[in-house]
């Protein structure tokens, strides 16, 4: 409910700490125009600098990378690792603390998604004070040196090309080799941190990695059995066609 304007909590909530990713196509001047807000609004330290514009700073990672980029409509050029947490589990943690606990965040996001354990791929990183509200965002190149390529078949379309072949459930058949100079791939990087399960991954490693540190609760995942990691399944108690996943299945017509 809310009172004179502002949100009141009626029930007690348990402190609980956030992880997401954010995926960016190339709005580079969109971004640089909400990082000024920010910058001008609210206080900023930063854990890695950024000392150009944003189309830049990708460049700048871009070449000194030297990265492959098969760039396509609906290519991701970046993305932002955020750490946060609800208004309870700032209470009573001082600035000194917070800034520790980011920076121990900032370590997670580096071993996580930094190549090979560095911060090679990382544009720029920092802390955005707001009243009851604190995050780190961590802008970075999904960075791989494992491609995917195609297996084709030995039938041809009415072109005359061959057709990529299929399994016996009729999905395309993909093989991964390693390359010797690193690519800016969002989709290999994933699948190389779990695939379907990769976001599941991230949360539950986060979880016991930092937040359970802070004695923080979670919330039970009520994401389908196939999207659930197995250390959360063992966790939750989850199982294919449980409670959970019923809130997805379609209604019968």
């Amino acid at each position: 409910m809310y009172i004179d304007g502002k949100r009141i909590q009626l029930y007690p909530r348990p402190p609980h700490a956030t992880v997401s990713i954010i995926t960016h196509r190339q709005d580079f001047v969109k971004m640089d125009e909400y990082l000024e807000l920010y910058y001008a609004e609210y206080a900023v330290t930063f854990l890695k600098p950024k000392a150009l514009n944003f189309e830049d700073s990708w460049q700048q990672v871009f070449n000194q990378m030297n990265l492959q980029f098969h760039k396509t409509k609906r290519s991701i050029y970046y993305e932002c690792i955020a750490f946060g947490g609800n208004s309870e589990f700032w209470e009573g943690m001082s600035n000194e603390n917070r800034l520790r606990y980011f920076n121990w965040c900032y370590e997670f996001a580096i071993n996580y998604i930094g190549y090979n354990g560095t911060d090679k791929n990382i544009m720029f990183a920092y802390v955005l004070d707001r009243e009851n509200r604190h995050i780190l965002e961590v802008y970075y190149l999904p960075v791989t040196k494992t491609r995917r390529r195609k297996v084709y078949s030995h039938e041809r379309s009415p072109s005359g090309g061959y057709l990529q072949a299929k399994d016996l459930d009729g999905n395309f058949i993909y093989e991964y080799a390693h390359s010797s100079q690193p690519h800016l791939s969002h989709y290999q990087f994933w699948i190389e941190r779990g695939g379907q399960t990769a976001y599941s991954s991230l949360q539950e490693d986060f979880y016991q990695q930092v937040a359970e540190n802070y004695h923080v609760k979670r919330g039970e995942s009520i994401s389908p059995t196939w999207y659930t990691c197995n250390a959360q399944k063992r966790r939750y108690k989850r199982y294919e066609g449980d409670e959970y996943d019923q809130l997805y299945l379609p209604d019968d017509d």
